[in-house]
């Protein structure tokens, strides 16, 4: 069955991702600003409304009511107080108030009205309160009418006082009616007029309202956004490179059976999956191999090993043999060639022995516990002083710790070498002595082994550790070559570090590092 095609994620690298994530956040940030600077310039266009319209609207009926008032003031101080030239004056400056307060009206209605402003019209039809303009323009006419009216009456009463004919009270009571009708008809307006403005706070209000929701609409949905880039991120990139690392940690750790889980993503991750899963087949197959040519060769290894002992114990038999039967012998040269072929026997028996003990511990998993290395140490203090045949040695033993992790047989091995090398090459001091202390850091346990024997040269330090090295002849001091090479695989096993300070003449001191376990 063909696998589905990849997703478009999942056909995306880690940057493609991080660029749509960041891309669709730095929209969402820019459409949430561009919105909110809209709602802004609307409520600051009723703001500046309310400071161009409203506030003069208001000012300019209040004017209008003012100067109506005046009117009717005058007229009657015209009327009653003043004759003659003084009356005509008077007249004159009702005229010119009423001149002025058609003016503030024709201003009011082309300036402050609400039919001439098609936003604030439009506001009311929303509102439902057409009516308030409907108010407005039909008190426009009527004060327009009262004004009229109020001019049309100034103007007979004037002509009357010019020809010194006698005004009767109705007139006087007809003007003073006409301007308190009018005055009442302006004091509507006003109201109408803070009705408007009413409704044009209102409809800030709403803006404000519908701006703060849309603010909090898009906070959730740009936190719903970064939630989800979260999710995302974590499924295809986060998650996925844990179980990469998991794995490679098995891996690392020998364990050649972990898989590297198949990724369909396209991106570096999945890149790194396939390299990865390559890169253990890879391996597996050089194990297998090596596994292989381990065996064959630690086959034949036991098989050269049991050819050559064979034939060696043959000859160390038969020049035992010759070394009895010419034990009486006068040839001293015979004698000394049978000593030197049954010697290189029994060393290359050694030798095989060694690389067999060797072999062995190279091919183990050494499996790891915690023990008493003091107790270890003091054992073999107890053995090698049995075994001790020349001058007694002075041994000493300070340590500042007691217990130690490792694979105690391997370790008790590496120790055991150390020790005997220590002994060996001090035998010959007149007061031979052997220090045995350590020390602990954060990291490791140090644990050195110091004798005041014959020492080496510290240019030889790195050859001492080989296999087969040797620094003096046999006939000197016995041995294989093969002892210090064993310490140095033993603390390789271990994951720790050898190494040797040493001057001629003054002794040596070989230490050995044991990683401290973190649990």
């Amino acid at each position: 069955m063909p696998s589905a095609p990849p997703s478009f994620i999942a056909r995306l690298s880690i940057g493609q991702k991080l660029a749509v994530a960041f891309g669709l956040i730095l929209l969402l940030l820019i459409g949430s600003f561009s919105a909110t600077l809209v709602y802004l310039s609307r409520v600051n266009s009723y703001v500046d409304r309310h400071q161009r319209i409203t506030i003069p609207g208001v000012i300019t009926a209040a004017d209008m009511l003012r100067n109506v008032a005046e009117i009717e003031t005058r007229m009657h101080r015209a009327r009653t107080h003043l004759s003659g030239a003084d009356r005509v004056a008077a007249f004159h400056a009702i005229a010119e108030i009423e001149r002025r307060t058609l003016t503030a009206l024709d201003t009011y209605q082309a300036t402050h009205a609400a039919r001439t402003h098609p936003i604030l019209y439009g506001m009311l039809e929303q509102h439902g309160q057409t009516d308030l303009a409907l108010q407005e323009d039909m008190a426009i006419v009527a004060i327009a009418d009262g004004l009229t009216s109020l001019r049309a009456q100034r103007e007979d009463l004037a002509a009357a006082a010019a020809q010194s004919l006698d005004e009767s009270a109705a007139a006087e009571a007809t003007y003073e009616q006409a301007a308190a009708r009018t005055q009442d008809i302006i004091a509507s307006l006003i109201d109408v007029h803070r009705k408007i403005d009413t409704e044009m706070k209102i409809e800030g209000d709403r803006l404000v309202d519908q701006a703060r929701t849309m603010v909090m609409g898009i906070l959730g949905l740009l936190g719903l956004l970064i939630v989800t880039i979260y999710i995302v991120m974590k499924r295809q990139v986060a998650n996925p490179l844990k179980r990469l690392a998991a794995t490679a940690d098995r891996v690392a750790h020998h364990d050649l059976a972990a898989q590297f889980e198949p990724w369909p993503s396209r991106d570096e991750v999945g890149a790194l999956a396939g390299s990865l899963t390559a890169m253990l087949t890879s391996l597996r197959d050089h194990s297998t191999a090596l596994i292989r040519k381990t065996k064959e060769l630690e086959a034949f290894t036991y098989s050269i090993a049991h050819d050559l002992k064979g034939p060696l114990r043959e000859i160390e038999g038969f020049s035992s043999l010759l070394e009895k039967q010419f034990a009486e012998s006068q040839d001293a040269q015979l004698r000394h060639h049978i000593d030197i072929i049954r010697g290189s026997a029994l060393r290359l028996t050694h030798m095989i022995d060694a690389l067999l003990k060797y072999s062995r511990l190279e091919q183990q998993d050494l499996p790891r516990l915690r023990f008493n290395v003091m107790e270890m140490i003091s054992s073999l203090l107890v053995e090698r002083q049995q075994l001790l045949t020349g001058a007694p040695v002075k041994t000493t033993v300070h340590l500042p710790y007691s217990d130690l992790y490792g694979e105690p047989v391997s370790v008790r091995q590496a120790i055991t070498n150390l020790l005997d090398n220590a002994l060996k090459f001090s035998r010959h001091t007149a007061s031979p002595a052997v220090a045995i202390g350590g020390q602990q850091t954060s990291t490791e346990q140090v644990l050195w082994i110091r004798d005041n024997g014959i020492g080496f040269d510290a240019g030889q330090t790195d050859k001492i550790f080989g296999l087969f090295e040797r620094l003096h002849s046999p006939g000197e001091y016995e041995g294989t070559g093969v002892g210090l090479a064993i310490v140095k695989l033993v603390m390789e096993k271990h994951g720790g570090r050898v190494w040797a300070e040493s001057t001629p003449g003054q002794g040596s001191t070989f230490f050995i590092a044991f990683p401290i376990q973190v649990h």
